[in-house]
């Protein structure tokens, strides 16, 4: 019988020890809430504070890959956050990677609601914008070939660490939509984006979160971030690399990537 606390720990210990557990430990998981709930499972064992949400396949690409029709969210733990420059430990086999995104620190509270979230009222809870870098992995075995949406997100929607840059409180009159992104590693540009690749907008992916994580029962808090999914697609990383996200007029995030 499936036992979601087991799978948590497996996952969890597979997160902060190394290795891949068996597909076959995630078979019962029959729905997106089932794996939410796996979540749920995981931050209780970890017992650490919440510095914010990551938010994940905002791509059309990524979404029809993975067989679901919206976004998904996992918590970002404050202890595997860090300022930029950083050094984050990866573990081999789990197949680290990173991702350039914009992300937002919110300056009021959007508690969960029965009412639906307008635009309007999110953007306005909105206190600054800021670049980040978020390295992720996944910690199944066979990687992330055909892994499904339910296993993602159980599997905290496959955030390892996350990097953040300068905050920006005067955004309101960038254009994110069309902004550039550029990824290096050691020097040489591997990635370009614009933030349009994040659900056609930046923006969109903070009102489908504000709504989500109300209908869920969490809400925002003010001095949160979210993270609002890669606008330079997922780039394969091996310790020794340095990465630099350049985010132009909003900054740079660096990142170190040694071995676990």
């Amino acid at each position: 019988m499936f036992n979601a606390g087991d799978l948590a720990t497996a996952l969890w210990r597979a997160r902060t020890e190394g290795g891949v557990i068996r597909r076959a430990a995630a078979d019962g998981l029959a729905s997106v809430e089932m794996a939410y709930g796996v979540q749920r499972e995981i931050t209780s064992l970890a017992g650490l504070s919440r510095l914010g949400w990551k938010v994940g396949v905002t791509s059309m690409a990524a979404q029809r890959l993975l067989g679901i029709e919206t976004p998904a969210t996992g918590p970002l733990f404050a202890d595997h956050c860090f300022d930029s420059p950083a050094e984050v430990a990866v573990f081999s086999g789990q197949e680290a990677s990173v991702e350039s995104e914009f992300a937002f620190r919110f300056a009021r509270d959007l508690p969960p609601r029965g009412a639906v979230y307008g635009r309007a009222e999110v953007l306005a809870a909105v206190g600054a914008v800021l670049p980040a870098i978020e390295v992720v992995g996944c910690r199944l075995e066979g990687g992330f070939d055909d892994l499904g949406a339910v296993r993602l997100i159980a599997d905290m929607t496959a955030n390892t660490a996350w990097v953040k840059g300068p905050e920006r409180r005067d955004w309101r009159g960038i254009d994110l939509i069309g902004h550039r992104v550029g990824l290096r590693r050691d020097g040489e540009t591997v990635a370009e984006g614009v933030g349009a690749n994040a659900l056609g907008d930046p923006l969109n992916v903070l009102e489908w979160t504000a709504n989500h994580l109300s209908a869920l029962g969490d809400g925002i808090k003010a001095g949160e971030v979210v993270s609002t999914g890669t606008c330079t697609g997922v780039t394969p990383i091996a310790p020794g690399e340095t990465l630099i996200a350049d985010f132009g007029t909003l900054g740079c995030v660096e990142v170190r990537i040694i071995a676990a």
